[in-house]
């Protein structure tokens, strides 16, 4: 399996968000623009801004629609910075080539968290979609991505990951990926490519370029399929590998069933 690219696509994935939503941290105290169908109020004793209506609020290249909007604010040296901000309803969050929709979202601008929940969530960028039916979150602070509910992830390359919750913590430094953990009926799945594997938890790290499965593993390859209660792949030689369980007596198993040529003229 491409299984290196994979894990790098993931992380571009994560990194574009990041850079998508953290980007308005750079300089809070940047002009702020709003417009709205509705309504625009300014609270000044509560200091907030509330916006209704098919809401456009822009800000250092970010662009958030949304049918409401509330931006709170501190006010100090002669300014109102943003401090946080909220959007209801019709959510989309956009900057150059990159796009987050959900029902709801709010952004601290000073832990620098950003979540987008919901009945239905997606990110999309060049590097491919993400999609979830909870919420994604994203904390710069602590350097940690996470997406949960029927996650869905489709890279570059068609190849599409499922798993109930998966989550990432990168270096503070480069932001570069550092492990990786997905929970729940997770899935790697190329059908251009007739691949597939299958486990209950799957975990990469990056210091010795290693992915585990564990719990109900299966490899599918074409017409064969290895299964076993542990799986691993190394990144450095592409070999994968299936384990077993002594302990519990659960053995290996593999069936491999040869490929029928095609007939000359078909």
């Amino acid at each position: 399996m491409p299984t290196k690219k994979i894990i790098i696509l993931v992380f571009i994935l994560f990194t574009s968000f990041s850079q998508l939503v953290w980007a308005k941290t750079n300089n809070n105290k940047s002009e702020l623009t709003v417009e709205a169908d509705e309504s625009l109020e300014w609270f000044e004793k509560e200091k907030y801004y509330l916006a209704k209506g098919n809401v456009i609020l822009k800000k250092d290249g970010v662009t958030l629609k949304a049918n409401i909007i509330r931006a709170d604010y501190v006010f100090k040296n002669g300014e109102n910075i943003l401090k946080k901000i909220i959007a209801k309803e019709r959510v989309v969050l956009t900057k150059e080539n990159t796009k987050a929709t959900g029902q709801y979202m709010t952004y601290d601008l000073n832990d620098k968290i950003a979540k987008i929940s919901g009945p239905f969530q997606t990110f999309t960028s060049p590097s491919g979609y993400v999609e979830s039916k909870k919420n994604i979150i994203f904390d710069d602070v602590n350097n940690k991505a996470e997406a949960e509910g029927n996650v869905k992830i489709i890279l570059s390359n068609k190849t599409v990951i499922y798993a109930d919750n998966v989550k990432a913590n990168f270096e503070p430094s480069n932001k570069t990926l550092k492990k990786a953990i997905a929970k729940g009926n997770v899935i790697i799945e190329n059908k251009a490519k007739d691949r597939k594997s299958k486990a209950d938890f799957g975990v990469y790290n990056s210091n010795d370029e290693i992915i585990r499965l564990t719990g109900n593993v299966e490899i599918f390859n074409q017409k064969s399929k290895l299964s076993g209660s542990k799986g691993i792949t190394n990144l450095k030689t592409g070999i994968s590998n299936i384990i077993g369980d002594r302990k519990n007596k659960k053995r290996v198993r593999g069936t491999f069933s040869p490929i029928k040529k095609e007939k000359k003229g078909d």
